[in-house]
């Protein structure tokens, strides 16, 4: 019998070495993507997470910020008080063009002494609108003038300072002020033209 002839078996060190290297390449190239995936997405991550943070930041900023002032006005709300509706009637011998006043009358505390003024307000509050009408029949329509009305609530400040004993009054309000004045009217035609008609001279 012929003797087969053995084929020689392929060698795998024979080959290319770059099919045994080539596995270990690309689990190097794997890993490679993998860490630059992994890093975009921390950076990625990181951008969002401080932009949350700065979201909250602001937000609680804001939100203290509008606390804060709507505690103020709570407290302004609370610290004016009212001591009701006045009347003025002015003298019929004064010469003046207001005539009556009409007003609703308030006061700010001081918030040092607001517990002990509120205490002495409600105790004497009866004599304090009588003080206060007793001086408003004092005043003159004059005192209406000033749009501000600043010398009259002075003397109000001071005339309720006085009855509480204590300087307590932070300010005076005064709202829904309604005057009634006289109207100027014009001078009659007997007193306007005392002069005599001027006479146009014809001559020549």
């Amino acid at each position: 019998m012929a003797e087969e002839t053995q084929k020689p078996e392929p060698n795998d060190a024979s080959q290319d070495g770059t099919q045994a290297d080539s596995p270990e390449k690309s689990d190097a190239e794997a890993n490679s993507q993998n860490k630059v995936v992994w890093r975009v997405l921390n950076s990625k991550v990181t951008a969002v997470i401080a932009v949350l943070v700065v979201l909250t930041v602001i937000i609680n900023v804001t939100g203290l910020a509008f606390q804060s002032v709507a505690n103020n006005a709570k407290t302004i709300a609370s610290d004016e008080h009212d001591l009701g509706t006045y009347h003025f009637l002015a003298d019929p011998s004064e010469k003046g063009l207001i005539t009556a006043a009409e007003f609703n009358l308030h006061i700010a505390i001081l918030d040092d002494i607001e517990k002990e003024a509120r205490r002495r307000l409600d105790a004497k509050k009866f004599r304090v609108q009588q003080d206060i009408e007793e001086l408003l029949r004092k005043a003159h329509g004059g005192d209406f003038d000033d749009p501000s009305l600043g010398e009259l609530k002075r003397r109000l400040q001071a005339r309720i300072n006085e009855t509480l004993g204590m300087m307590a009054i932070a300010d005076v309000i005064v709202t829904d002020l309604k005057l009634d004045k006289i109207m100027p009217t014009a001078k009659p035609s007997s007193e306007t033209s005392q002069t005599l008609p001027w006479i146009e001279n014809s001559s020549l």
